[in-house]
């Protein structure tokens, strides 16, 4: 078979190739070509008879620039500011490539790149379903352009290194899936923006069919991010658990809920009658908070774990999203339903309505949690000590000088989520109870489903009153027991509910396929099993890692390194130095540990050394603030810099982590006030875990094989 290229395709695949080889000779020319289709984009949205056209060019113009900078990734090009500042030699090729969300600027580029084909697919579309993401693409870009992502080295830069390398923290695979997946998820959240404007100014459009094609896969890409992120943040110093509710996993679970509450009720929307105006400023809000999201991610407001990405495009998103809000406003409050309806006004059952309420009520509990961290940090509110979870554990690890800057970091405000755990936990409870009678009420008469739910609200009652499993299990050995207690009844009362919503799905969805007696309607069925059982197991397994860990010290003595030291679990350990020479892209092994347990050996590392060092004066991202706080990149003034990186054995029934913190034996220096300090080992046990990450698998799978029409979508 031969393949025929058109003259249109020639002269669109020339311009690419054009792009491609005019960064390649005169690289400086990269910003100015973004700025071209910034102004492509524009001028195709003004212009409509050549919109197509205008925003074909500027596609091929973005796509060409992101493969110029991926190929200065790849190919070590340190002439570009942006390569030098986040990659090295070193470095495996996937992290070079995945250094392409590394920094602000190719994130930036990157969101362009993904807005910009969703545009061209909709140029033809009537209003604002073409405008929005046309505009979204071209205010990306200008973004983009202001950061210059093809900016020149500075010499001086060159002259005292090669590179600078990228941050140690994000030398993991989970780089190239965790931080993709979730960019993806928030294009494809706002991607109905225009459909929910065309809506609410009362005019025909495929709002319902649009958001379900793009907010299904946000909703999907988004779960499955999260997860990617859990399994990253359970081996990641200052995180050491599945979700602690930093301010950008709020703003994130904010995005999730939000997604949840659009996806419950649009399958049900119409022009007229129920949710005819809430529905689609839903969705304008949903963007909202996901161009928020972004800007909390790059905001140094708080204290952040997330905070290596750097503060230099939040205003760009929060503009943005300031925008995006206020349209929801206006546009809700001058509502203009369609002048001829086709149907009548559809009645909408309470628990769909219920269902909906409750999602948004769960994303407004951690907006109102985040917002009141923001308030408290900007009117210098002093920080209460019960709300420094992490600092009894790195008062072990840190002597008198470092204690200063302990205190400092830790007196800037983030989340308080035990709190913020408390007050959405009775919501998790309703949704259980709203969903467990949703389905069971499609199963059998409403009589029993009402009876049977009635039962089960009076069991959830009770164990708020009293504790259930995990209050009896529950032996205070946990990193942040002190803390948690007081959550320990709502989270029994949260799992009877998650239960009984699992039992009523699969019994609706095994009635669904005996009624039918067609193995079809398992599509149905089966994808909405999939995703209720999968965020029950999730649940589970996330509430017994976090209410269920244990962690225990050790300490070694210098004489006691290179030696087996038994524990009471039965098994043995034993700390050595690393060997030399294992370079893992600017830090280095220093800690070796092995584990023996039934018969078997478990070997790795767990303590590295890093001796980069930053530009003089230099605060750009990435690399900015990267001190204490900042995951385990502990940047110590004046002495040797390591990085705490556990060793992690993975099994069915729980993970084990094995943290080796710096000492005077294992770093070669004694200190004048640490001679012959010992190095203190902490062992953590998480039961459990894998529960999370088949139930996310499940929720991801169910939602990958759901009926894409609305029809089948409803059942």
């Amino acid at each position: 078979m031969r393949l025929v290229v058109t003259g249109p395709a020639r002269l669109w695949l020339g311009l690419w190739f054009a792009v491609v080889a005019g960064l390649a000779l005169v690289p400086g020319i990269g910003n100015v070509l973004l700025g071209l289709a910034c102004v492509l984009m524009v001028a195709g949205a003004v212009r409509t008879a050549a919109r197509a056209h205008l925003w074909k060019a500027a596609l091929l113009i973005i796509y060409g620039c992101s493969f110029a900078l991926l190929s200065a990734l790849l190919l070590d090009r340190f002439g570009f500011r942006y390569v030098w500042l986040y990659s090295s030699p070193t470095l495996a090729p996937y992290l070079k490539a995945a250094n392409f969300w590394g920094g602000d600027e190719g994130t930036l580029l990157l969101l362009a790149a993904m807005f910009a084909p969703l545009a061209v697919r909709q140029a033809q579309r009537p209003g604002w379903e073409a405008l929005a993401p046309g505009l979204l693409t071209a205010w990306y870009l200008a973004t983009a352009v202001v950061m210059g992502p093809f900016s020149p080295t500075p010499e001086a830069w060159l002259a005292a290194q090669a590179s600078q390398g990228m941050n140690a923290h994000l030398q993991k695979v989970w780089m190239a899936l965790h931080a993709p997946a979730v960019l993806a998820a928030y294009v494809w959240a706002m991607a109905p923006v225009g459909s929910a404007i065309q809506a609410l100014r009362g005019k025909p459009n495929d709002y319902v069919a649009c958001t379900l094609r793009y907010n299904r896969r946000a909703w999907a890409l988004m779960t499955a991010g999260i997860g990617f992120g859990m399994v990253w943040a359970l081996g990641d110093f200052t995180f050491g658990q599945l979700w602690h509710w930093d301010p950008v996993q709020t703003s994130s679970f904010v995005v999730w809920a939000m997604l949840g509450a659009v996806l419950h009720g649009v399958r049900h929307w119409r022009p007229q009658g129920g949710f005819s105006r809430l529905l689609p400023a839903l969705s304008l809000l949903l963007a909202a908070v996901t161009a928020l999201s972004m800007a909390v991610t790059r905001s140094a407001t708080l204290a952040s774990s997330h905070r290596y990405i750097g503060t230099t495009s939040w205003l760009g998103h929060l503009l943005l999203s300031s925008v995006l809000a206020a349209t929801a406003c206006v546009l809700y409050c001058q509502h203009q339903p369609l002048a001829h309806p086709q149907r009548a006004p559809a009645r909408l059952s309470w628990a769909t309505r219920l269902s909906v309420w409750l999602f948004c009520a769960t994303a407004l509990a951690a907006s109102s949690a985040l917002a009141l961290a923001y308030a408290r940090q900007w009117t210098e509110a002093a920080k209460p000590v019960n709300e420094k979870p992490f600092f009894e554990t790195l008062v072990m690890w840190a002597n008198a000088a470092e204690m200063q800057q302990l205190r400092r970091a830790f007196a800037q405000w983030t989340v308080e989520g035990y709190s913020l755990s408390q007050s959405l936990l009775p919501l998790i409870g309703l949704m259980g109870l709203v969903g467990g009678y949703t389905f069971l009420r499609k199963a059998a008469r409403g009589v029993y489903a009402a009876v049977t739910t009635g039962l089960v609200l009076l069991v959830c009652a009770a164990l708020v009153w009293h504790g259930g499993l995990i209050s009896a299990w529950y032996e205070g050995r946990g990193v942040l027991s002190s803390q948690i207690v007081r959550v320990l009844p709502w989270l029994d009362a949260a799992l009877a509910s998650a239960a009984f919503l699992l039992l009523a799905c699969l019994y609706w969805s095994a009635c669904s396929v005996a009624r039918s007696r067609k193995s079809g309607a398992l599509r149905v069925t089966g994808s909405l099993a999939l995703i209720h059982a999968g965020a029950v197991i999730a649940l589970v397994g996330g509430f017994a890692a976090t209410a269920l860990n244990t962690y225990q010290a050790v300490q070694l003595s210098p004489e006691q390194l290179q030696t087996w030291r038994p524990l009471p679990d039965g098994s043995a350990l034993r700390v050595s130095l690393a060997e030399p020479g294992q370079n893992y892209s600017g830090y280095q092994a220093v800690a070796q540990v092995e584990v023996r347990a039934q018969g078997s050996t478990s070997i790795g590392q767990a303590l590295f050394m890093d001796g980069r060092h930053q530009p003089a004066g230099y605060q750009g991202p990435v690399r900015q603030l990267c001190e204490i706080l900042d995951y385990r990149y502990a940047r110590y003034a004046g002495g040797p810099r390591y990085l705490l990186d556990p060793f992690v054995i993975r099994g069915w029934w729980g993970d084990q982590q094995v943290w080796v913190p710096a000492s005077s034996a294992l770093m070669g220096q004694v200190p004048a006030d640490d001679a012959q300090g010992p190095t203190l080992i902490v062992i953590r046990r998480y039961p459990l875990v894998s529960l999370v990450w088949l139930g996310l698998v499940c929720m991801v799978l169910g939602a990958l094989i759901a009926p894409s029409t609305r029809k089948a979508a409803m059942g």
